[in-house]
């Protein structure tokens, strides 16, 4: 049996990189007006009724009506669906006088861009942020050293993932959109542009809060930047100039106030509070796919404690490690030891929220080939995690097995992602250990310095 040449393919792949690009934009396209998710029920009404109620009376709670569920997104979110709200009817609008002047002109059209066109655009966004994110993943490679070949076929392993497109162009999630501000802005930050990078992840926690377990990196790598203190006075002010802005019609002059409560009362309190939102991470493991609140005692303490005391462990790791080295590749292995350890070790996490974990391991599998694996069995599990209850495009046989024994098979998946993340962090450690075994001796000769 000959061989898989897998450089001959990637030499095709490349050598059609363009053609590629498009068909895979087509392919977005086209699922994205075959396939509607209930979610897309909500961005439908939010975007007509915000220019209804206006930006001032849009998060009322008392005065106004919603078909579905009131407003559980930031200001930021809003503005996208408001803005696809508008595209859709300057669209309808240009077909329907099309149709109207154009007697050759197909009516059908019309009517069927009635009903399909205003969901099917509230995904373009998302569609557009994929090829987006690509874009970046090429670029941080083409910074770390690595040649162009593999820069361009790690984006296009990225768009070819089916976790990608189908978080994107089947369901419609934002996921794509935060994420591609996200690393946008570390990219802009590896280049010493820290006014751009700032503003970008200021826009990013702007239009969903998921990132924000970046912060504590970005400060560390933004520090050591070494930029001067009016450079560092001048992007904050940027960014709260440009909040406050985005703020102003919603509340006018009490901008940051209002936007504190919008998070803190609305955003952030209004969420299942389970130990697992269907995401096949430790707790789904320990116990089961089922709708259970973290508030409940697990040896002693909660589940949404235990979660929280083994994520800060892991991000002390990650601190400690990031402050020493602040170089590229280990900025990107950071992000997806944070990605990775938020979606496993956490409580109430959501099965989409493994998102960011697939942008810096394509990074890192394009430079290093031992993570290739990790990120085809991450994917195929995490494929079968955001098909799990919606059960889209329905197909018996693979509901019966994840439904079968009590849910059965969610849990052993939980169990083969956790053992990825556990591979992961023991190559993490090693890679780092010289330097916490420099620690650890460092430590033990001040204690016993103490002693003494």
């Amino acid at each position: 049996m000959k061989k898989i040449n897998f450089k001959l393919i990637g030499n095709i792949f490349i050598s059609k990189y363009v053609y590629i690009l498009l068909g895979l934009l087509l392919f977005r396209l086209v699922l994205a007006f075959i396939y509607w998710h209930g979610d897309l029920n909500n961005h439908v009404d939010w975007g007509i009724r915000f220019y209804q109620y206006g930006p001032q009376q849009f998060y009322a709670p008392d005065s106004n009506v919603w078909n579905f569920t009131w407003p559980n997104q930031p200001p930021g979110t809003i503005y996208i669906f408001a803005l696809i709200r508008k595209i859709y009817e300057m669209v309808f609008n240009l077909l329907w006088i099309i149709n109207i002047n154009i007697s050759l002109f197909p009516s059908i059209i019309v009517s069927y861009s009635e009903t399909n066109l205003y969901p099917a655009l509230l995904k373009l966004p998302s569609i557009l942020a994929d090829f987006g994110i690509a874009y970046f993943i090429s670029k941080i490679i083409l910074l770390i050293g690595k040649n162009e070949k593999i820069a361009k076929l790690s984006s296009l392993i990225f768009l070819l993932n089916p976790v990608i497109w189908y978080n994107s162009a089947v369901w419609g999630q934002t996921d794509a959109i935060v994420n591609f501000l996200a690393i946008a802005s570390f990219y802009f930050l590896m280049r010493k542009k820290l006014t751009t990078s700032a503003l970008l992840y200021a826009i990013c926690l702007y239009i969903k809060l998921s990132l924000a377990i970046y912060i504590p990196i970005y400060v560390i790598v933004a520090l050591h930047g070494k930029y001067k203190i009016k450079h560092y006075l001048i992007t904050a002010l940027i960014c709260f100039v440009a909040i406050f802005m985005l703020t102003y019609p919603f509340a006018k002059l009490d901008s940051f106030t209002w936007l504190y409560s919008i998070y803190v009362d609305k955003v952030l309190s209004h969420q299942l509070h389970v130990i697992t939102a269907n995401a096949f991470n430790l707790w789904a493991f320990l116990t089961g796919i089922h709708e259970r609140p973290n508030s409940d005692i697990f040896f002693i303490y909660s589940y949404e404690m235990w979660g929280n005391a083994l994520f800060l462990l892991s991000y002390i790791v990650v601190s400690i490690s990031l402050v020493k080295d602040t170089s590229h590749k280990s900025l990107v292995m950071a992000l997806l030891v944070v990605s990775f350890s938020g979606f496993m070790l956490l409580t109430n996490m959501h099965e989409r929220y493994i998102y960011p974990v697939f942008v810096p391991l394509t990074i890192i599998a394009g430079i290093n080939r031992k993570y290739i694996k990790t990120l085809v069995i991450m994917s195929i599990i995490n494929l079968f995690n955001l098909y799990n209850f919606w059960w889209y495009p329905k197909i018996d046989v693979i509901v019966e097995i994840m439904s079968g024994n009590d849910r059965l098979a969610p849990r052993l998946l939980s169990l083969f992602s956790l053992s990825v993340y556990f591979l992961i962090m023991w190559w993490y450690l090693q890679d780092n250990k010289p330097y916490f075994d420099k620690l650890k001796t460092s430590f033990l000769r001040q204690l016993g310095t103490r002693k003494v």
